[in-house]
């Protein structure tokens, strides 16, 4: 079979209940044991990408990766409704300290962030009751911490929420609207120089926010200046296996919620993976 690795994605804020289909958070929990319990070998995106290109990947490798930089990737939360929660930071250290010993696994998640500080503080009025859950007081810990590093989502998601994003206001309001270079330069060259500043590391990673990503942004601005930016992927979230030949600057991924909502359908994602379907 064709070497290939999963990239999967859960999203800490969606968190309406306690239960696996209404919590990502629980959801990424029971998700790390089902990996374990498959056979899967959990790589930090970087050491999967590298894997991939000296044929030294293991058979079944998934990556984990966590968008929109809730502060619940991090920091213990107390829920309006559904009460305490432990992050996935909490869950990805005990897991990892209960596999501690012989542990095949490199355990690491990929968190992407909204960096504009102005941004993160009008969606949580808007959309979040104004509960705080877009802080960046964790980002340098999360990067210093061995088990997370805190990745690229953009300026401002270009989100419909808000007064003003950074691109052109007469544009829609979605990722596909990024289409020129000076759009794409403050929504992702300015979003990885503000990372750096609060979190002390460069992002090496982008995920487009929805998945959404513009011809020009995809074909031709990533890949003429991507790694200029310090940047050396970028995430969709078209469902599929990254090989050899996926591109680089589009690279797919599995996600909680759309691509399964269920123990049970989290298996049979990976069934249908490890069967290269």
């Amino acid at each position: 079979m064709t070497a290939r690795f999963l990239v999967l994605a859960w999203h800490s804020i969606n968190v309406t209940g306690n239960d696996y289909a209404n919590n990502d958070l629980v959801a990424f929990g029971r998700d790390l044991e089902g990996l374990d319990r498959n056979g899967w070998t959990i790589l930090p995106l970087g050491d999967a990408l590298a894997g991939l290109d000296s044929g030294d990947l293991p058979a079944r490798t998934a990556v984990l990766t966590l968008d929109d930089g809730s502060i619940m990737d991090w920091h213990p939360f107390d829920h309006p409704t559904a009460g305490p929660q432990q992050s996935a930071y909490q869950r990805l250290s005990a897991f990892a300290t209960a596999r501690r010993e012989g542990s095949r696994h490199r355990l690491h998640a990929s968190v992407f962030v909204q960096a504009s500080p102005d941004a993160r503080a009008e969606l949580d009025r808007t959309d979040y009751f104004s509960l705080g859950v877009w802080g960046d007081d964790w980002w340098a810990a999360a990067n210093a911490s061995g088990l997370m590093t805190v990745e690229n989502h953009s300026w401002d998601h270009n989100h419909p929420s808000l007064a003003r994003t950074a691109g052109d206001p007469d544009r829609p309001r979605n990722f596909l609207s990024i289409d020129d270079e000076a759009s794409c330069r403050a929504e992702i060259e300015q979003a990885s120089d503000c990372i750096e500043r609060i979190a002390g590391r460069r992002p090496r990673y982008f995920a487009y926010p929805w998945g959404q990503a513009s011809d020009y942004l995809r074909g031709e601005f990533l890949p003429r200046y991507g790694e200029s930016i310090g940047l050396e992927a970028a995430l969709g979230c078209d469902p599929g296996a990254v090989t050899r030949g996926s591109d680089r600057w589009y690279l797919p991924r599995y996600v909680c919620g759309r691509d399964w909502s269920s123990p049970e359908g989290f298996e049979a994602v990976l069934r249908d993976a490890a069967a290269g379907s």
